[in-house]
């Protein structure tokens, strides 16, 4: 899914050189990216046709792809906030190095969880 393999190639760097992400979280981020790959899609599909379908039997449903956009909203919601990707997880999260403050100013915090070594 070339959306998912963008969106990694714009976030991993720089989670890693900002210390919020190691190797361990790779498999947490490649999930964040592929729901944001599926949700792109999903989003396209429905510019394309309407969000409510008629079936044959006459009832009118939602799209399919209301439910998988709606389903990997979700996915990232909860995967950016593990991985510090919204504004408030991010006031949460903890780097492993400092960000080229002078001196004076407040300090980046070090890393809460010890489960998590830099790559």
């Amino acid at each position: 899914m070339p959306t998912a393999k963008t969106e990694w190639k714009r976030l991993a760097h720089h989670l890693h050189g900002l210390g919020i992400i190691s190797e361990l979280d790779r498999a947490a981020l490649a999930a964040y990216c592929q729901a944001y790959g599926r949700w792109v899609e999903a989003e396209r599909k429905l510019k394309e046709t309407p969000a409510l379908l008629r079936t044959p039997a006459g009832y009118v449903q939602p799209s399919p792809w209301l439910a998988i956009s709606n389903k990997n909203v979700e996915l990232m919601h909860k995967f950016m906030s593990e991985l510090g990707l919204s504004p408030v997880s991010r006031s949460r999260v903890a780097t492993t190095h400092h960000t080229g403050q002078s001196p004076g100013s407040s300090p980046a915090r070090t890393r809460t969880s010890s489960s998590r070594e830099k790559l």
